[in-house]
């Protein structure tokens, strides 16, 4: 149940799952250190480089390039600009990126026995008035054809496979998400009133006749009866409406953490409440690939072929004459130099911005990131468990993250690959997020591979015997997280104006959450923008 697409509380499942629950297997916890035998591989995001931000030492350029538009950052936003200026007859653009190789969240990995992503992996089909969009999924044969209602018919082979997701609870695999298993009568009520709240939300409108939630979230209403939920927590809210329940609330947790990196304790009501209400598609699949948004990103990839400079470090960025002026550190040569450019889209996250603009820099302290922390395993032998057969989303009920994918899910084989290769998950938030930050980046690897292991072994019992090889992949500033008072703040409004109708920003960041459909459609907001202010000068 990604996005709360498909929320919906069946008593049908929960008898079933009750009456399966009794041959559960008893739980063992041991997780032996295995250490010295594995292969062990640490990434993430230039962070060495990109906290060179914080000290500009950086030599003086040397060179000045003059271009049309240069677009600084190869995430989604990005990729989705310069997709729209191609379409749009404008190519002549230039994109540069402080990795290796493009992508951000939706960057993605691959060895011998799979792709597999780093972080974005799955998209929710749209809803049928998000029109860029479904017409991006239809030029790439995602959307295979139109049926007579002109619905969409998704092209099978991008669909999630059965069986989607499981949940390990009370030392058993159930299927689906939504907690069942060892749940009483009132927990059941509980969970069924919540369900109401959703139904209600997911169809209303405000003044305007707007939805109060929908996606791209500039769509959802701004009447004042919703977006007041942006004051208080998810959890204030549930329990306002008396809704305090243990169960509904770790349920809701691990909701909220997947999409914002926090908690209910943390993450405004009205967030909380997009993750359910804002998906109004019937059909509640998925699409995914091996490599997660990986594959989205390299078909938008081809807009930028032969226009991108990695290893790029954009460390300030001024209006000069009329022209968006780039300072640049080229960590390929160990050398600055300017770029004088017409027009420019910073793709960047604001926190970066912070730095690049002088004038931003108490703007951009209203934005906090969650700390992400993702491991890639390879598994020889897989414990399997009891109950529910291997998902391509499996979750540990009440875990320390967030679960697993399963890389392999959507290879066209009648038996599973072997060895197998998982995708395992964790937002960091229980603390301060900047405290998060430091100790994701303090603490030892040996000490975070530990942790990941143990949290696996709690479904999977001595699978640190049976894993050779585990890479942890390492987000300092993972994904935007909602806290109240962010979504309709002046900040967030004041963050996404252009300056001088020469420099524009796009990032999913400025929406104020961190989904795939948000970063696609700030990229072309931008182009937009650049593509309007240019027939305007003509």
């Amino acid at each position: 149940m990604k996005n709360g697409q498909k929320y919906n509380f069946s008593r049908r499942s929960f008898l079933k799952t009750i009456a399966a629950g009794f041959i559960a297997s008893t739980f063992v916890q041991s997780c032996k250190q295995k250490a010295e035998r594995l292969l062990f591989k640490v990434t993430g995001t230039n962070h060495i480089l990109g906290h060179r931000l914080r000290t500009m030492d950086f030599p003086e350029p040397t060179e000045t390039i003059h271009e049309n538009i240069v677009i600084v950052g190869s995430g989604i936003s990005g990729l989705s600009a310069a997709r729209w200026l191609t379409l749009n007859n404008e190519t002549n653009f230039k994109m540069l990126e402080l990795e290796t190789k493009m992508g951000g969240n939706a960057a993605f990995g691959e060895d011998k026995h799979s792709k597999y992503p780093i972080a974005a992996h799955y998209l929710p089909l749209p809803n049928e008035n998000n029109d860029d969009l479904i017409d991006f999924l239809h030029q790439e044969k995602i959307i295979s054809s139109f049926n007579k209602d002109q619905q969409p018919v998704y092209a099978e082979e991008h669909l999630c496979y059965d069986p989607h997701e499981r949940l390990f609870i009370y030392n058993y695999w159930q299927e689906g998400l939504i907690p069942l298993f060892g749940l009483s009568s009132t927990d059941i009520d509980i969970f069924k009133q919540f369900d109401k709240h959703v139904v209600h939300f997911k169809e209303a409108k405000g003044i305007d006749g707007k939805f109060a939630f929908d996606i791209p979230l500039r769509k959802s209403s701004t009447d004042e009866t919703f977006t007041k939920l942006d004051k208080l927590t998810f959890k204030d809210w549930l329990l306002q409406n008396n809704l305090n329940n243990q169960h509904l609330f770790n349920h809701l947790n691990y909701c909220s953490k997947d999409d914002y990196g926090i908690g209910i304790d943390k993450v405004s009501a009205w967030a909380g409440l997009h993750y359910f209400c804002a998906r109004k598609n019937t059909n509640h699949q998925v699409l995914t690939w091996p490599e997660g948004n990986g594959f989205l990103m390299n078909l938008l990839g081809k807009y930028v072929k032969n226009k991108i400079n990695y290893e790029q470090l954009v460390y300030r960025v001024e209006i000069i004459n009329n022209k968006a002026v780039l300072f640049v550190y080229n960590q390929q040569v160990k050398k600055s130099y300017k770029i004088v450019a017409n027009k420019a889209i910073m793709a960047t996250p604001q926190f970066v911005n912070g730095y690049l603009f002088k004038e931003r820099k108490q703007l951009t302290k209203n934005f906090q990131y969650a700390p992400w922390l993702t491991a890639t395993l390879t598994v020889n032998k897989f414990p399997m468990g009891e109950g529910a057969d291997l998902a391509w989303d499996n979750v540990i009920y009440n875990g320390f993250g967030l679960g697993y994918i399963y890389n392999q899910h959507q290879t066209l084989s009648s038996q599973p690959s072997i060895p197998f290769s998982i995708t395992y998950y964790a937002a960091l938030c229980e603390k301060n997020l900047i405290t998060e930050r430091k100790q994701l980046f303090s603490w030892s690897d040996e000490k975070w591979k530990t942790i990941v292991l143990n949290d696996l072994e709690k479904a999977h019992y001595k699978l640190s015997d049976e894993v050779s090889e585990i890479e942890l992949h390492k987000k300092g500033h993972g994904m935007i997280s909602p806290f109240p008072d962010f979504i309709f703040s002046e900040a967030l409004t004041e963050a996404r104006k252009p300056i001088a109708n020469k420099i524009f920003f796009a990032h999913s960041d400025l929406s104020g959450i961190s989904i795939f459909e948000e970063a696609f459609d700030q990229g072309i907001n931008a182009a937009k923008q650049i593509l309007n202010d240019t027939t305007l000068d003509t």
